[in-house]
């Protein structure tokens, strides 16, 4: 639950701090004294769009900062374990979220006090707080939201259904895909064929060998630099073996070497250790000059090879140019490409196996989706019960409430005679269906047009997903609109019985639902130097009765209005032990 909210430089509000309880919250002061002020400031905290224009008036940077406890809300703290933004439960009890927006457009969020995203923000927003004003009339009212309200107020047996189903929805797209895949190919079969074996032949006949093309490239190097390798190979042989006398022959003269070693160490040990490395260096020049000798001898310029070799080159480069592939991967697509030839030539008995494949994943989807179906039918039945019983407690007398759950027109599939869409929803839709009076046609739910209508049934609505989430604090913006005496104090009645439960804050005008308060809170607005500010009055017993007056007669209160206020405050207190002892 929201324990404290702390708002700097926010619009009219120079500084102030307020203070939630459980229960029922009340927020209660003169037209344009900035209650609505307090939920914008809440929407920061759970991640909405911050807007520049809300810094106040020659400051720099506007701050919010709320605490929480949320040490019993499994959801809120598996996320922000999770999201490693708190190392222990301990610390869900008291934390901390703060928003900071600055001119320069910078946007600033610490969760306990770690730097975040407002994203992250946005998302945990989502598992505590329910703000309900006119964006939410929207949704409630808008027939696309309907379905999914129905799988919320389903709750744990919807969810495990809506898992097998998606298992189900995925294995039929992918098989419906490949089935499709497939079909394209036969279609373009020959076609298709044509372009495979072109592109095998091509590579096939290159003859490609592995290591191939690093042989070819040094053996045109040889070819054009013929006279360059017959000069290095005639002087090293040269070296080796010196003039006729062998004064001048590596091979001689290391052989002469070795041998005078070999007698001088049979006086000297000493010298044995250097007659390996010399031996070793004997064998190597011997080596050589056998290789340069041969390589010499064998040595042939031909004109005609490196043309050869050069046009193989050549070849090689363009596929691998053509393919970007190198020749590894050339030989590799080679076979690739026969796998895929015989898949193609055996397509038609593909065809007929995925179609088998499609046929099963289809009647799975369905057997899934008409589970589904029933469910929600059986959700709706309780739901419309539910609603018809929340609205007669609202004072609607003669009202009618109805949940249109129908199929999806489409060619996917056939059911009871009718022919049915899958969607990843399912293969319903639904729209919610109201009568307010007695003999009046059911019609479509965005269609009431009185602002008190919408209020109540949106309190009927919110009465009952209230119970069927996690959301720990719901907040009520403008839902008194067009609504007033005996109404108005049934409305407080139902807010007060969803605090029983749920944190409640709420902004009204009404003195019939600020007089279910538990926690009074008082918003006035004034001059100091020049400038407006807000302040914020937490009312004990003694100041209530003072409030809920000016709020009855929009005056200062006189004798008559406070011993009205006071018997509306105590009828309030009747009804809220009643409602506390019914739980």
């Amino acid at each position: 639950m929201l324990k404290e909210i702390y708002v700097k430089n926010f619009a009219i509000i120079d500084d102030v701090n307020i203070k939630f309880t459980n229960g029922f919250n009340i927020l209660s002061g003169e037209t344009g004294a900035g209650k609505t002020l307090i939920i914008e400031a809440i929407n920061l905290l759970i991640g909405e769009r911050a807007n520049l224009d809300l810094i106040r008036e020659g400051q720099e940077t506007l701050l919010v900062q709320g605490y929480f406890d949320f040490k019993y809300n499994r959801t809120v703290t598996r996320y922000l374990l999770e999201e490693k933004l708190i190392k222990n439960l301990d610390e869900a009890d008291d934390l901390e979220i703060t928003r900071e927006l600055n001119k320069n457009g910078r946007n600033r969020v610490f969760i306990n006090g770690n730097f975040s995203q407002v994203n992250v923000l946005k998302n945990l927003g989502k598992l505590f707080i329910d703000i309900h004003g006119q964006h939410e009339h929207q949704y409630l009212l808008d027939p696309k939201n309907h379905l999914k309200i129905i799988d919320e107020i389903g709750g744990f047996k919807i969810n495990e259904l809506k898992k097998i189903f998606d298992i189900a929805y995925k294995n039929y797209i992918e098989s419906e895909q490949e089935l499709n895949t497939l079909l394209k190919k036969q279609k373009q079969k020959d076609e298709y064929i044509n372009d495979l074996r072109m592109k095998l032949n091509e590579i096939e006949n290159l003859k490609l060998k592995s290591g191939e093309y690093e042989e070819l490239e040094n053996e045109k190097n040889i070819l054009k630099n013929y006279e360059k390798i017959y000069q290095y190979s005639s002087e090293c042989i040269a070296i080796l073996n010196g003039n006729e006398n062998n004064d001048y022959s590596l091979i001689f003269n290391n052989s002469k070497l070795y041998k005078i070693l070999s007698d001088f160490e049979k006086i000297d040990r000493n010298i044995s250790k250097f007659l390996p490395d010399i031996e070793g260096y004997k064998i190597i020049i011997e080596e050589l000059d056998k290789y340069l000798n041969s390589f010499i001898r064998d040595l042939d310029f031909n004109p005609g090879r490196l043309e050869e070799i050069q046009e193989r080159i050549f070849l090689i480069n363009e596929a691998k140019r053509k393919y970007n592939m190198d020749i590894p991967e050339l030989l590799k697509y080679a076979e690739d490409l026969k796998e895929q030839l015989k898949g193609i030539e055996d397509i038609d008995y593909m065809i007929n196996e995925k179609s088998k494949d499609f046929k099963v994943k289809k009647n799975i989807l369905l057997e899934e989706s008409v589970k589904l179906d029933k469910l929600r039918k059986n959700i709706s039945a309780d739901f419309e019960k539910q609603i018809k019983k929340e609205m007669i407690d609202l004072n609607f007398k003669s009202i009618c409430f109805k949940v249109g759950i129908s199929f999806i027109n489409g060619e996917d599939a056939e059911y009871l005679d009718q022919k049915i869409k899958f969607t990843p929803e399912g293969i319903n839709k639904c729209e919610f269906l109201i009568s307010l009076n007695l003999g009046e046609d059911l019609k479509s739910l965005a269609k009431i047009a009185s602002g008190g209508e919408i209020s109540r049934i949106m309190l009927a609505l919110k009465s009952i997903l209230g119970k069927s989430d996690n959301i720990q604090t719901m907040i009520f913006d403008e839902i008194d609109s067009g609504i007033g005496g005996q109404t108005a104090l049934i409305v407080g009645e139902k807010l007060y019985k969803i605090s029983v439960f749920k944190q409640v804050i709420c902004i009204t005008h009404l003195p019939q639902i600020a007089s279910f308060a538990d926690n009074h809170l008082f918003i006035e607005k004034y001059i100091d130097k020049d400038k407006t500010k807000i302040k914020i009055n937490t009312l004990d017993e003694k100041d209530k009765a003072p409030e809920i007056s000016r709020m009855m007669s929009g005056t200062k209160q006189s004798d008559l209005s406070l011993m009205h206020a006071n018997e509306l405050l105590n009828q309030s207190r009747l009804s809220k032990k009643k409602i506390r002892e019914a739980f």
